[in-house]
C-alpha cells in the first residue's frame, strides 16, 4: 500500500496509497456509503488450515462464536468468495447439529436452529475449501490483487503463502463478516511443512510436529481487532529477534538478508518508545513482527501485531545507509494506535486510519532526523496532493464514493496528514496530543468516526471546532489566495490585501487563522489575523518600510499563494526564513536564476543550514565556480564530506574535492570514510581516487 517517489536529492520518500486507486478512479456514485448495518457480531474465529501447494487450495475448518448485536436473529450471513462448502453445523458442547444453508453471490446464508436474542451466543462450525486463485475477476473480485491469499513460487525452495485482507479480501480464505467495524479475537492453527516458518496475529501458543512431516503452529489473538487485519504468512524466513521494553519483536526476512534485518528494522524499538511517549499511550499488543514477503501487491499492510512489507525492503546495509525505510516502517507501526486499536467505523472515515499513519512519518522524521527533513517530507506530501487534486477533488471524509477503493488516495493519505498538521498548529502541541490520547482511550478496541475525533478535541480545548472540521474534513479543495502588500510612508503603515480566488478547483470560502511576520530594521514582529471573507485588507503599524514580510509564518496552512516577488524578495526570504520550506523555495528560485547577483550569496549560505536538498543544491552551484572560489571553500566542503548525516551530501562534496585536493589529502579523507557502509560514499571515494 505504499508507492515511492524520488526527491531532488535522490532520497527515497515513501508516500502511502493503494495503487488500486488508479483503477478505482471512476466517477462518484451519489449513493450514500455509510457504516454497515450490524446484525451479528463475531466474537471469536478459530481456523484450522491446511494447504495444497499444487492447486493453491485452502482446506479449512472454521469455528465461529457469534451473537446478535441488538435485534433477534435466526440467520447468520457470512462473506465467502469462491468456496466449496462441505458442511455447516451448530456446535452445542460435543454435539454437532447440521444446519441448512444457501451459498450464492459470495454469501453463505445459514439458517440457525432458533431465533437468538441480543448477546445470546452461538457457535457454528464450517468445513470448506477455499480456492483464491480460481476467483473470477469481475464477478467475485475486482482484480487478482483482491484474492486475499497468495501462493508464491509454489514449486521452489523459497515458496511462500501470505494474505492481504484490506478492504474485503480475507473472505477469500476464511468465512467471516467483511466490515471494517467487525472486531473479533482469533486462534489460527496453521499446518505446513515442518521446515517452514509461520506468522499470524497475536502470540504463538504452540508448535507441534506431526507424523507426516508437517507441523501445526497455533497463533492466538486475545484482543479484539478488525477482520481485515487478520493475517497469515508462511515461508522459509530467517527471524531476527529484538525487543521493546517487555514486548518481543521479530523481523522476518529471507535468509540472505538476515544480516541486514537490524539495519532495516532496527529503529523499531525507538519508534515504539517515541510514539508511546508522544501519545502517552503505550503499545498495547502482545508482540510486534514485521515480515518482508515476495510479490506483495502493495507496499505494506498494518496487520495487527504482524505488519507485511513488499520485498523492496530487502536491502544491504549499504543501501539502507543511502535510503532507509523509516517512513514506511513508522507508518505501519503507528496504525497500531490509529487503525488497529481505534478503527475507522466505515471506509468513508478511512482518514482516521491513514491520515494519522501518514502524519506519523512526519512526526518520526522530525524526532529522528530534524525539522528540515520532516518539512521536506510534508512538502512532498503537499505536492502529491496538489497534483492528484487536479484529477479528483473530493472531501476528506466522503460517503458518496463509487467504490471503496477510491478512498485509498492522496486525499485520504497526504491531504489528511496535512490537515492534521494544521489542526496541531491551530490548538498547540499539548492540546493536540492530549486530544489524541483522549480519543484513543475513549474508543480503544472499538471504532470511531470523524465527529468522535472532533469531540475529543473540543473536550480537551474547550473550543467549538466545527468550523475546522467542516471546512477541512467534510469539504474538498483548498484555498487559493492572491496576496499583495504596500507600504504607506506618510502614515507608516503596511497594508496587506488578501483575495480568496474561486475557480474550478477552488470553490469555497475558508476561515484561515494566519500569522504574519514583519521584519523592520532587523527586528521581527508577529501578528495574528483571521481571514474569513473573499476580500480583506489588513493594516499594520511599521516605523519604516519593512525589510521582509512573511504571510503564514510557519507554512502551516494547506493553501496556494499568488504573490509577486522580486529577486531581492527571494534573497530576503532565505535570509529571514524560519524553516526549510522557505529556504528551499528561495534556493529553487535561484537555481533557475543563476545570473542574478544575489544568487551567489544565497547559494553559499545554503551550505550552512539544515536540509540535505539545500546543501546538495549549494554544492552543485559550487561546481560552477572558478577554481579559486572553489579552493576558498575547501574547508567547508571537506567538513560536509566527512560530517554530513546524509550520504547524498557526503558524496556530492567528495566529487568536488576529488578535483581540488592532492593525493595525500584525498588518502587521508579516504581513511576516515572507508568503513562507511554508504554505497554513494564508497562510489565517490572510488571514482575520486580517495583510496
Amino acid at each position: 500500500m505504499v508507492a515511492f517517489f524520488l526527491s531532488g536529492c535522490a532520497k527515497i520518500h515513501f508516500i502511502e496509497f493503494d495503487p488500486i486507486f488508479v483503477r478505482a478512479n471512476k466517477v462518484g456514485s451519489n449513493v450514500y456509503r455509510g457504516s454497515f448495518e450490524k446484525k451479528i457480531d463475531i466474537i471469536n474465529t478459530k481456523l484450522d488450515l491446511n494447504f495444497s501447494w499444487d492447486s493453491s487450495f485452502v482446506y479449512g475448518q472454521a469455528t465461529i462464536l457469534a451473537q446478535p448485536y441488538f435485534s433477534p436473529q435466526n440467520h447468520l450471513i457470512l462473506d465467502a468468495k469462491g468456496f466449496k462448502i462441505n458442511n455447516i453445523s451448530l456446535l452445542k458442547g460435543l454435539i454437532k447439529q447440521e444446519l441448512v444453508f444457501t451459498y450464492q453471490d459470495s454469501k453463505i446464508d445459514i439458517i440457525l436452529d432458533k431465533t437468538y436474542q441480543q448477546q445470546e451466543p452461538f457457535e457454528v462450525f464450517i468445513s470448506y475449501t477455499a480456492m483464491p486463485e480460481k476467483l473470477k475477476i469481475g464477478k467475485d473480485i475486482d482484480t487478482k490483487d483482491d484474492r486475499g491469499l497468495y501462493f508464491i513460487n509454489k514449486n521452489k525452495a523459497d515458496k511462500q503463502i501470505w494474505s492481504q485482507g484490506e478492504t474485503d479480501c480475507n473472505s477469500g480464505w476464511f468465512p467471516t463478516i467483511e466490515d471494517p467495524a467487525e472486531k473479533m479475537t482469533q486462534q489460527f492453527n496453521i499446518t505446513v511443512d515442518k521446515n517452514l516458518k509461520t506468522l499470524s496475529n497475536g502470540i504463538l501458543l504452540s508448535s507441534k510436529e506431526n507424523s507426516d512431516g508437517t507441523k501445526t503452529d497455533s497463533w492466538e489473538m486475545r484482543q479484539p481487532h478488525s477482520v481485515y487485519l487478520a493475517m497469515i504468512a508462511v515461508g522459509n524466513f530467517s527471524i531476527t529477534e529484538d525487543n521493546y521494553r517487555d514486548i518481543k519483536l521479530h523481523y522476518y526476512t529471507e535468509p540472505e538478508f538476515a544480516s541486514s534485518a537490524k539495519a532495516i528494522f532496527g529503529r523499531t524499538p525507538e519508534m515504539m518508545a517515541f510514539f508511546a511517549d508522544t501519545l502517552n499511550y503505550d503499545f498495547v499488543w502482545p508482540k510486534y513482527a514485521q515480515v518482508i514477503v515476495k510479490n506483495f501487491g502493495s507496499g505494506a499492510m498494518e496487520n495487527t501485531t504482524a505488519s507485511v512489507f513488499y520485498d523492496k525492503l530487502h536491502k544491504t546495509a549499504g543501501e539502507i545507509a543511502d535510503e532507509n525505510e523509516d517512513a514506511i516502517i513508522a507508518h505501519e507501526l503507528f496504525h497500531h494506535w490509529f487503525g488497529n486499536l481505534v478503527t475507522a467505523e466505515s471506509w468513508a472515515n478511512l482518514a482516521l486510519n491513514e491520515a494519522f499513519a501518514n502524519y506519523a512519518e512526519y512526526l518520526w522524521i522530525a524526532h529522528k532526523y530534524g525539522n528540515a527533513a520532516a518539512d521536506e517530507h510534508l512538502m512532498i506530501d503537499a505536492g502529491y496532493y496538489f497534483d492528484y487534486r487536479k484529477i479528483r477533488n473530493e472531501d476528506l471524509i466522503r460517503f458518496d464514493y463509487a467504490d471503496k477503493d477510491q478512498m485509498f488516495d492522496q486525499i485520504t493519505y497526504q491531504k489528511g496528514a496535512l490537515i492534521l498538521h494544521m489542526l496541531r498548529k491551530e490548538v498547540g502541541d499539548e492540546a493536540f496530543f492530549s486530544s489524541l490520547n483522549l480519543y484513543l482511550k475513549t474508543h480503544e478496541f472499538k471504532t470511531a468516526e470523524a465527529h468522535d475525533l472532533r469531540l475529543a478535541f473540543e473536550e480537551i480545548t474547550g473550543r467549538d471546532l466545527n468550523w475546522f472540521f467542516n471546512q477541512w474534513f467534510f469539504n474538498n479543495s483548498n484555498p487559493l489566495l492572491t496576496i499583495d502588500k504596500s507600504y504607506d510612508e506618510v502614515n507608516n503603515e503596511l497594508k496587506i490585501t488578501v483575495n480568496q480566488i474561486k475557480d474550478s478547483l477552488h470553490k469555497n470560502d475558508y476561515q484561515l487563522p494566519v500569522q504574519i511576520k514583519i521584519v523592520t530594521n532587523g527586528e521581527a514582529k508577529y501578528h495574528d489575523i483571521i481571514i474569513s471573507k473573499e476580500y480583506e485588507e489588513f493594516v499594520f503599524p511599521a516605523s519604516s518600510k519593512p525589510d521582509y514580510v512573511k504571510f503564514d509564518t510557519k507554512n502551516q496552512l494547506l493553501i496556494e499563494k499568488k504573490m509577486v516577488k522580486t529577486d531581492a524578495d527571494y534573497a530576503d526570504q532565505f535570509k529571514y526564513a524560519d524553516d526549510f520550506i522557505d529556504r528551499i523555495e528561495a534556493v529553487n528560485y535561484f537555481e533557475f536564476n543563476q545570473s542574478n547577483k544575489l544568487t551567489k550569496d544565497v547559494m553559499l549560505a545554503a551550505l550552512n543550514v539544515e536540509g540535505a536538498p539545500l546543501k546538495v543544491a549549494a554544492l552543485n552551484f559550487v561546481k560552477g565556480l572558478n577554481k579559486k572560489e572553489r579552493q576558498a571553500l575547501i574547508p567547508k566542503i571537506k567538513s560536509l564530506a566527512l560530517n554530513a548525516q546524509e550520504s547524498i551530501v557526503n558524496s556530492t562534496a567528495l566529487n568536488i574535492l576529488s578535483k581540488l585536493l592532492g593525493v595525500e589529502e584525498k588518502k587521508e579523507i579516504g581513511k576516515q570514510l572507508n568503513t562507511n557502509p554508504s554505497l554513494l560514499i564508497q562510489r565517490a571515494l572510488k571514482s575520486g581516487n580517495f583510496n
